[in-house]
């Protein structure tokens, strides 16, 4: 899917530009290639997780992801779905380039994000310093503390042991943002290693919104 940007307006591309200090064309063409050249250096991985902490092309291919999501105004209704619902402790998990984290930020949420160690997560806190945000960071996984919501949005394909994951969700928050019916598993998405589902514990409110099912507290008029 091709990119049209103007970098004057769009601050996750000025981040891109200034973190790699690449010029404009270098960065649009890297965020288009890298779902493709990420596909083929899979295949050379020597473990899963060490993909994930050293593949720098994943800066790229996320700021691509963030930009379409931003394009579709998806961030800003999630961001106006806590605010409806009255939200107060929220966590990034897999949180990638950290713009959820970021936007959480600016509305003064109680944002924690959650990453591996890695290329990735250092441009986040990059980002994180830039731009002088207040967003915790959890050096430990965090599941197995209470969040009012988690944030999981294309995270669960990605892991090998997704039920064990969904299962602390479970226990732990009441919402979580996620998009299993999306999921894409082909030649291009390789990383996609496992399939799972939420409806055990969690029904789908609106959107990307799901609820516990355990959660007793009744929705709020409005949040679309």
């Amino acid at each position: 899917m091709e990119i049209k940007i103007d970098p004057q307006k769009s601050r996750l591309f000025k981040d891109l530009l200034d973190y790699t200090g690449l010029n404009e064309m270098l960065a649009l063409r890297r965020c288009d290639y890298a779902v493709t050249e990420l596909a083929i250096l899979w295949d050379k991985k020597k473990s899963v997780l060490d993909f994930y902490r050293e593949a720098e092309l994943y800066i790229f291919d996320l700021t691509k992801y963030q930009l379409i999501l931003e394009s579709n105004q998806l961030v800003n209704k999630m961001i106006n779905q806590i605010e409806n619902l009255k939200l107060k402790k929220i966590l990034e998990f897999g949180g990638g380039i950290g713009e959820f984290s970021v936007l959480c930020s600016e509305k003064d949420f109680d944002i924690t994000y959650y990453d591996l160690d890695g290329e990735i997560k250092n441009y986040a806190l990059w980002r994180f310093n830039k731009h002088q945000c207040d967003i915790k960071v959890a050096e430990k996984y965090p599941l197995d503390q209470q969040w009012d919501l988690v944030n999981m949005m294309d995270v669960l394909e990605h892991l090998e042991n997704p039920q064990e994951v969904i299962s602390d969700l479970s226990k732990n928050t009441d919402y979580i943002f996620c998009n299993p019916e999306e999921v894409k598993y082909n030649v291009f998405f390789p990383q996609h290693v496992s399939k799972f589902d939420l409806r055990e514990y969690f029904e789908l409110v609106d959107g990307y919104l799901w609820k516990n099912k355990n959660n007793c507290n009744d929705l709020k008029n409005g949040i679309n």
